[in-house]
């Protein structure tokens, strides 16, 4: 029989998984945990989610963008969704395969495609609207409608607020 804690199976001293809260203890007051924990979740809820119509949940909050701000270049994109431009060309390339998205030259740059959302495109955006609500239901259940407001407006300051640098040079 092994004697190697990593190997040993668990002692029935460890407390019953029954009575065990939901995250560990330790954690439940570091803002950083919560957030990649719910980070986490959120993107299995919204991946899964968005299986019906084949798009990754970044890919329909681009078409989003796009759908509420009209054209726009990759690069302009990227620095809003706060995307590397790597990764930004590979989730327009997926979308314009699947004739969501078109790019074109614009005429004040031709080195620097605007992207349209297509009429294909409108009609999967609408469809995703939908498989979007439903997961950010499944989501926030735990909340009523006040306290879902109230999360989305102070994770809105959040992350407006992420990166900028601070207004006193003596605040952290």
């Amino acid at each position: 029989m092994s004697t190697d804690p990593l190997t040993a199976p668990a002692t029935e001293s460890a407390p019953a998984k029954a009575e065990r809260t939901p995250l560990p203890p330790a954690l439940m007051e570091r803002v950083g945990f919560l957030l990649a924990m719910t980070k986490g979740g959120a993107e299995e809820i919204f991946t899964t989610a968005m299986e019906p119509i084949g798009l990754h949940p970044r890919q329909l909050g681009l078409m989003l963008v796009l759908a509420t701000e009209g054209p726009l270049s990759q690069g302009e994109l990227a620095q809003w969704m706060r995307t590397d431009r790597t990764t930004m060309v590979a989730l327009v390339d997926g979308l314009e395969e699947r004739g969501y998205v078109r790019r074109e030259r614009k005429p004040e740059d031709r080195r620097a495609y605007s992207l349209q959302l297509t009429s294909e495109g409108r009609r999967a955006l609408t469809r995703g609207r939908g498989l979007l609500r439903r997961a950010e239901n499944r989501l926030l259940r735990t909340l009523d409608a006040e306290e879902r407001k109230q999360l989305i407006e102070l994770l809105g300051r959040i992350a407006a607020d992420i990166g900028r640098p601070p207004v006193d040079p003596a605040r952290p």
